[in-house]
């Protein structure tokens, strides 16, 4: 089965993940070792400070720089965003083009504020789209009650940061959502190279279970790209 990193930040400069192509190229290194073989580069984007378009463009320049460096045998490099949600959202222009290539799946960010009922009614209209499947970003991080309202609609699931899950999967409620088929990925969300992937091979040895259905999902919602 294909390990795959969801979410990661891996593009030189695109934000504020890797601050060069030696970062990058370390990271994917990095990825390498652990058993990962795709990646997503999923850079932050957010919509109050950028345009779709200036966004795409600055991420294809970091891209083709960092296939100018990329390693032997580095990880397949798919790229995505963390997409950032705000209220109306599901109105801004290209926000099909954010979606990881070559899917529907939409790595949306929700804000650590309070989310209100125009928020939640945003995200709702993008579930209620065939051309969207939403996928959240590291749930791990958000109020278990607020997650659970979004995990009823339509096209909604949940993604986790490693580092959380080592500590964390112990938790009943992560348990119940992977077990349900509520989560669907696992991420490194890795910035820099400081941890590495030493919480990915932690968590792929001490919850093989969960990580194997887990990962058998992500396979399943990118098989046409693997």
């Amino acid at each position: 089965m294909t390990q795959i990193d969801f979410h990661a930040h891996i593009l030189p400069r695109c934000d504020h993940g890797s601050d060069g192509w030696e970062t990058s190229r370390q990271q994917l290194k990095l990825a390498r070792e652990a058993g990962v073989e795709v990646i997503c580069a999923t850079s932050h984007f957010y919509g109050h400070h950028v345009s779709v378009d200036s966004f795409l463009k600055k991420r294809q320049r970091c891209y083709e720089e960092l296939l100018t460096h990329v390693p032997k045998n580095a990880p397949k490099v798919l790229l995505g965003a963390e997409v950032l949600a705000f209220e109306g959202i599901d109105q801004l222009p290209g926000l099909k083009e954010l979606r990881l290539q070559g899917t529907k799946l939409l790595l949306l960010e929700m804000p650590f504020t309070r989310w209100s009922e125009g928020l939640l009614d945003s995200v709702e209209a993008i579930s209620d789209d065939e051309d969207f499947r939403i996928v959240l970003a590291h749930v791990d991080r958000y109020d278990r009650k607020e997650v659970e309202k979004l995990f009823r609609l339509e096209n909604v699931w949940g993604q986790v940061n490693v580092d959380n899950l080592k500590k964390r999967f112990g938790k009943r409620y992560l348990r119940e959502w992977a077990r349900e088929g509520l989560i669907v990925a696992v991420g490194s969300d890795i910035h820099g190279t400081e941890t590495g992937y030493k919480d990915w091979l932690t968590c792929q040895r001490r919850y093989a279970e969960d990580w194997a259905a887990i990962m058998k999902r992500t396979n399943g919602r990118l098989k046409e790209l693997l």
